[in-house]
């Protein structure tokens, strides 16, 4: 089931033309009501608290979950300025649990780290410190009511959809989790680029987005497993959050090839690094079209081997139990329609006790016309499950074909641990947001939710939080030192705290010190009486 930000802009305004109104120490995030009375969050069917949600009748069950997935929020990012997010439970038809994005985007607004850059509602109003459009919405959300959703805040939800998770990653696209492209035409916003852009980098051509031609990025987003997020604090809190091994299949006779991407089952024993290998041979059970599975195959006529079937006609669990039966070790479902990255296979049953695995329509024919093949299915531990074998960065989600509202303002689905912004629900999320269970309040760092003001883009600076002193403080005293930003953000005073972190005493740190104060004097950055001044206050703390 899909979760699409959907439509994401209502209108869009430059901050000047806006009046300011007045910031406050700490914002909250407020839900406003968009239902109608009697429905959505009006519900007055009766309801039984379930898993902390005190709420007593369906509607404020479903206002419970929201304020409760606000205040996540609220203590992640810490918002300077009230956010306004006008909500509703409406139709959103089958597939669909939820949408949601800024109403309202800005460029050129005071704090602006990227010029000429769009920025979303919220975000915006954060780097400037005010509402830039007061009296609007930052974020409108829908949720639908053609699903029953779990509404405790427990994640104990059996069989059911869980609400606070899918309002979280909701959320998120409304907060920055998105960009503002068009994939199928690679056009942007009026024109110009967005932040979420910015560190959106095909690591096949080595350009990001906001650099690319309206053909390069419709082609980029086609590019499955190749664009990846490249801001610093994604990048450093990757290892923290994601684990080694990403599931391959490979042949090896008559000829190598792969590794083929695969898409792992809910069902049946999961990958192993030792893999499972073996004859892979077209499962036929005699029955038109034959290749499908869905009958049940001559006992031992699969004894041993890796069954290769084709999707279709009934469900995966009975594809893979009959090959099970007939005594196959594991099966790929080659898919019957155009498409890429291999989605993975739904359902359960707990007496298959063997792997299967989803390959694409092209990758399945290839594997047809090289059988029988001997080949394994594996759990690379060589790469962490995620991240592009290219640059080792966390990787978004590019899809064949392109799923507006999904590709790219995700990240890939081969994540593991699942991610909290992935294009589709997982059972085993966490309602965390940060590492090391979540890589997406790293992404809205990078994007900006933190800026020092230092001038240098949050996913560029490698010491975000920087003092902010005009010259370098140490301890009480202060220095004549010019406390200068470095064009990867850094400042003296970082530079200087690094000698204190990593001194193991005080002869060490003054020797520290002196070489600090002697590479800045030959980059021009000290005077020496600069220089001195430094070091009188090293030598006094």
């Amino acid at each position: 089931m899909r979760r699409e930000h959907g439509s994401w802009i209502l209108g869009a305004a430059l901050s000047l033309l806006l009046t300011a109104s007045p910031a406050l120490a700490q914002g909250q995030i407020i839900i406003i009501n968009n239902n109608a009375p009697g429905v959505g969050f009006n519900d007055p069917t009766p309801a039984a608290p379930v898993g902390g949600n005190p709420g007593t009748t369906l509607g404020q069950q479903r206002l419970n979950v929201f304020e409760f997935a606000a205040g996540i929020w609220e203590a992640t990012l810490k918002p300077k300025n009230d956010i306004f997010v006008q909500a509703q439970f409406v139709p959103l038809g089958q597939n669909v649990l939820g949408s949601a994005g800024t109403t309202f985007v800005f460029r050129d607004f005071p704090g602006a780290e990227l010029p000429g850059t769009w920025y979303p509602s919220a975000l915006a109003d954060q780097l400037a410190g005010q509402e830039l459009n007061p009296g609007f919405p930052d974020i409108n959300a829908s949720f639908s009511t053609n699903f029953v959703f779990y509404l405790g805040f427990d994640n104990n939800e059996g069989t059911l959809v869980d609400l606070l998770p899918v309002v979280i990653h909701e959320l998120a696209h409304g907060l920055g989790f998105a960009n503002f492209v068009t994939e199928t035409t690679g056009a942007q916003f009026l024109g110009f680029p967005d932040v979420y852009s910015e560190y959106t980098l095909d690591v096949t051509t080595f350009k990001i987005w906001n650099q690319m031609t309206n053909a390069e990025r419709a082609a980029s987003a086609l590019n499955i497993r190749k664009v990846s997020w490249s801001g610093l604090n994604v990048a450093k809190d990757t290892p923290k959050v994601l684990q080694p091994g990403e599931p391959a299949l490979r042949i090896t006779a008559p000829a190598a090839l792969g590794p083929f991407m695969v898409g792992t089952a809910s069902f049946g024993p999961p990958l192993t690094a030792a893999g499972i290998s073996g004859q892979i041979v077209l499962g036929d059970d005699g029955v038109p079209p034959g290749s499908d599975g869905c009958t049940a195959f001559s006992p031992g006529a699969l004894q041993g081997k890796i069954a290769l079937l084709d999707r279709g006609t009934c469900t995966f669990v009975v594809k893979v139990k009959n090959a099970q039966d007939a005594g196959a070790i594991a099966v790929i479902i080659a898919d019957n329609v155009a498409g890429s990255p291999p989605a993975g296979l739904g359902g359960a049953d707990p007496t298959i006790t063997i792997p299967s695995v989803r390959v694409t329509l092209t990758d399945g024919n290839t594997i047809k016309g090289v059988l029988p093949a001997t080949g394994a299915l594996v759990l690379d531990l060589s790469v962490l499950a995620g991240t592009d074998r290219v640059l080792g960065l966390a990787m978004l989600a590019a899809l064949d074909p392109v799923a507006l509202g999904s590709s790219i303002s995700h990240w890939e689905a081969v994540a593991f641990p699942n991610q909290l912004m992935e294009p589709a629900i997982n059972a085993d999320l966490t309602n965390s947001v940060t590492p090391p269970q979540d890589l997406t309040s790293s992404l809205m760092t990078d994007i900006g939710w933190f800026s020092d003001a230092d001038g240098v883009p949050d996913g560029r600076d490698a010491c975000l939080g920087s003092p902010r002193s005009a010259t370098v403080e140490i301890g009480s005293c202060v220095s004549t030192a010019p406390n200068t930003v470095f064009v990867n953000g850094c400042r003296v005073a970082d530079l200087a705290n690094d000698c204190a972190d990593q001194a193991k005493n005080h002869g060490s740190y003054i020797s520290c010190i002196e070489h600090l104060e002697q590479a800045l004097l030959s980059a021009g950055v000290l005077t020496k009486d600069q220089a001195k001044s430094l070091d009188r206050c090293a030598k006094h703390h």
